[in-house]
């Protein structure tokens, strides 16, 4: 058995598909946290609980479906909806590669300019 295929059947084994979805979605109820400008010791008064409890929570600790209702219910979320949709590691990767750049556009004037000469050159007048 190759690596590639030792990797692929360790990617369908519970506990690894377990750690994953641990992580994935801490990650994304600390992305909604930060992105409603709260940190953790604010979450942790809405929720009433302690600050060690939402790190935990964070930490990608066991957290139960109940656990994460109080942290979306504090976070003010509304329509949310659990989702479970099959992992395409490339695509997975250009996502995240290009939601973190910026692209910045400016105006560009291409003006073709009479030189004497038998050709036509083109110069950037930005």
């Amino acid at each position: 058995m190759s690596v590639k295929d030792r990797i692929r059947k360790l990617r369908r084994q519970p506990g690894y598909i377990y750690e994953g979805l641990k992580y994935d979605l801490s990650e994304q109820l600390y992305d909604l946290m930060k992105e409603k400008g709260l940190t953790k010791k604010e979450l942790a008064e809405r929720m009433g609980v302690s600050p060690a409890y939402v790190s935990k929570i964070f930490g990608a600790e066991n957290i139960s479906l109940r656990t994460i209702a109080k942290v979306l219910a504090a976070l003010d979320a509304e329509d949310v909806t659990l989702k479970i949709t099959p992992r395409n590691s490339s695509a997975d990767k250009l996502s995240k590669l290009f939601s973190s750049v910026q692209v910045a556009w400016a105006p560009v004037d291409l003006t073709i300019e009479e030189t004497g000469n038998e050709g036509e050159e083109i110069g950037n007048a930005a």
